[in-house]
């Protein structure tokens, strides 16, 4: 072939590789498919999220995903969360790209759905079967009696308590170390008082006391914030007896625990219960690696339990407060069915390594975890009660922290606790309402319950 014929058949080529391109191109915009794989026919499933401790898990789901269907490809995309609600909805009814899924905290499950950016799940298999989930699970992703997400991760306190300091505390009483875990706050004082600490223990309860999710399971059996789901504006007590009567107790701990509300944050916290200067503490999951790394690098030697946080005397009952991260399928997008099947993948398919990818707990009763000590969590986040999806109530925790540090410091339970009632009466009515003050309840005297017996 000599130079002109050679140069001819090059020209040919490309100009067939440039209209091949272009019909990619074109293909590709009618479709959704991203300009990421040109030559592919496949349809893009976008998924945005928030949290940097999914990108891995996600990424590599995506991956095997988008190996094995022959139809769809799901591409991940980290969004700043800075109005991450907000974003989703301009970009829904906008112009712009849109999220086919996305994951979303439960507490914003009533904006998404009231905007229209859910889509009913259907999933018999494994929401109605009474094994895969626990229950506050399944109600953080209900609403109006249907299921409009998937629940993915949790967050939830629990109890924790050093198993060398325990053991010594059983040996003296002459009982076995599980015979020895609190199952009351009467019993941890119970065991302050009668245990000869070794010189490094500083403390033998602490907690952040500052931040209401170490708080909230003093007052959460006897608060209802929109019902088991968070969902029912008629359903909500704030202002009770027994309400005021634990937080009566709660204020009396700051007498039996030195507790510094401005400086024992949470981070000093779980450095002071890794190296063994604490006894017992509150802690989210978080803790179960920050404490293995310790350990790993020689830091700690601590060898620890995690049970549910014990009740605060034999009729006063708690109860945690739990935050679900889920799966929602964007009620605007054309794509919802493969969207749902990608959501299914993701949960039943490919969380093996959730846990190890994130550090995140799974949502799902049955995963397995090698670190028995998030088997702690789950067990409470089975007895736990999710954050409410109420909009207009969604700053009554900022409120609750706030009354919490007031009665810690010696404000007047029953007042404190009446007035953040009528602030959020107020909020939610949108006109002036006066709650009446109830009368203070019959107190509950630690000490004298610890003379009596519990």
């Amino acid at each position: 072939m000599n130079y002109r014929k050679r140069l001819f058949s090059a020209l040919a080529a490309l100009v067939l590789l440039a209209a091949l391109i272009g019909i990619s191109i074109l293909s590709g915009g009618e479709t959704g498919q991203s300009s990421g794989s040109l030559f592919s026919r496949k349809t893009t499933l976008d998924l945005w999220y928030t949290d940097a401790n999914l990108t891995d898990y996600l990424r590599d789901t995506a991956v095997a995903f988008n190996r094995t269907d022959s139809r769809y490809r799901v591409e991940p995309r980290l969004i700043d969360d800075a109005d991450y609600f907000e974003k989703i909805y301009r970009a829904s009814t906008g112009d712009e790209e849109f999220p086919d899924l996305y994951i979303i905290t439960n507490d914003s499950l009533e904006r998404a759905a009231m905007a229209g950016l859910t889509s009913e799940v259907e999933d018999v298999n494994h929401f109605e079967d009474g094994i895969t989930y626990p229950g506050p699970a399944l109600d953080a992703v209900s609403y109006k009696g249907k299921y409009i997400a998937y629940p993915l991760s949790y967050e939830t306190a629990a109890f924790l308590y050093n198993k060398e300091y325990l053991q010594q505390m059983a040996d003296t009483a002459g009982k076995s170390l599980e015979e020895t875990v609190p199952h009351s706050m009467l019993d941890v004082i119970r065991l302050a008082n009668s245990f000869n600490a070794p010189e490094q223990v500083t403390d033998v309860f602490k907690w952040d006391v500052g931040d209401i999710f170490y708080n909230y399971y003093f007052v959460g059996n006897y608060i209802n914030m929109g019902g088991p789901c968070g969902d029912d504006h008629d359903d909500i007590l704030i202002y009770s007896e027994n309400a005021i009567q634990c937080l009566k107790v709660y204020q009396q701990l700051n007498t039996y625990f030195s507790v510094d509300a401005e400086n024992d944050d949470y981070g000093s916290v779980i450095d002071d219960f890794a190296a063994g200067r604490i006894v017992f503490t509150v802690a989210t999951s978080d803790a179960v690696r920050t404490i293995r790394d310790k350990v790993a690098s020689g830091a700690s030697q601590v060898d620890y339990g995690v049970v549910r946080i014990p009740e605060l005397t034999q009729d006063l009952l708690t109860k945690t407060m739990s935050v679900t991260q889920c799966i929602a399928v964007n009620g605007y997008s054309e794509e919802q069915e493969a969207a749902h099947r990608f959501a299914r993948y993701m949960l039943y398919s490919h969380i093996g390594r959730f846990y190890e990818m994130t550090g995140k707990p799974c949502a799902q009763r049955t995963y397995p975890y090698e670190d028995r000590h998030m088997n702690g969590f789950m067990e409470a986040y089975e007895d736990s009660i999710p954050i409410t999806k109420l909009r207009e109530c969604s700053n009554f925790w900022l409120l609750l922290e706030n009354a919490f540090s007031r009665i810690w410091r010696g404000a007047d339970a029953n007042e404190t606790l009446r007035e953040l009632t009528e602030q959020m009466f107020v909020q939610i009515s949108g006109t002036d309402i006066e709650v009446p003050k109830l009368e203070d309840p019959e107190p509950v005297d630690i000490a004298a319950e610890l003379t009596g017996g519990d």
